[in-house]
């Protein structure tokens, strides 16, 4: 979940916003007969407006699953909510204890497993391990330490070669923790030690 705090409410463009209304009737997204005041587009009086609204596409095409938007003056949200709802993208509450419940609803273990896998698979293998240990997978927890390891070994290695070492001798205790013995065979054959490959 993403919380956009005060969005519109301290934009620079503060009323300018009603210049979407515009917009709305041009697309007939609202009935021209609709009363509502609002500016004629001016590309020098809203040349701010491309870069609030870049703004936001990002926060809205960054949220996994729910995007929360609180504003604490409606003035200046009431145009982009107005198109929103028509069309029946948001719903608008009021902040109150149910809602507020709603936004704790906590992630399960299959939402952090998921999680872990789509970074685990990406390189990022210290928020995988993280996102594994929430999900109370202690295997693949280790999986991602070990491999995080190895990542750090090949890293540095050559301009540090005891932490190096180091890294690749815990990954291949890791891997042997977890029965994974050809990836530990691997780590004993970086570090010279054959015997125990």
């Amino acid at each position: 979940d993403v919380l956009l705090y005060n969005f519109f409410g301290s934009s620079p463009l503060r009323n300018k916003w009603r210049v979407l209304y515009g917009y709305m009737k041009d697309r007939d997204i609202i009935s021209h007969s609709e009363e509502i005041s609002h500016p004629g587009f001016d590309r020098s009086k809203h040349y701010l407006l491309c870069s609030e609204l870049k703004q936001l596409y990002v926060a809205i095409t960054r949220t996994r699953q729910r995007l929360w938007i609180c504003e604490n003056t409606e003035d200046y949200c009431r145009p982009m909510f107005d198109y929103w709802k028509k069309l029946c993208l948001v719903e608008v509450r009021l902040l109150d204890s149910s809602l507020i419940q709603a936004m704790q609803t906590g992630s399960s273990s299959d939402d952090w497993r998921l999680r872990g896998t789509k970074l685990f698979n990406e390189g990022q293998f210290e928020m995988a391990t993280m996102c594994f240990e929430k999900a109370g997978d202690a295997h693949r927890e280790k999986l991602a330490r070990a491999a995080g390891l190895v990542a750090t070994a090949n890293r540095v290695i050559s301009t540090n070669l005891e932490l190096g070492k180091a890294s690749l001798q815990t990954a291949s205790e890791i891997y042997e923790s977890i029965g994974m013995h050809e990836k530990a065979a691997t780590c004993y054959i970086k570090l010279g030690d054959y015997k125990k490959a």
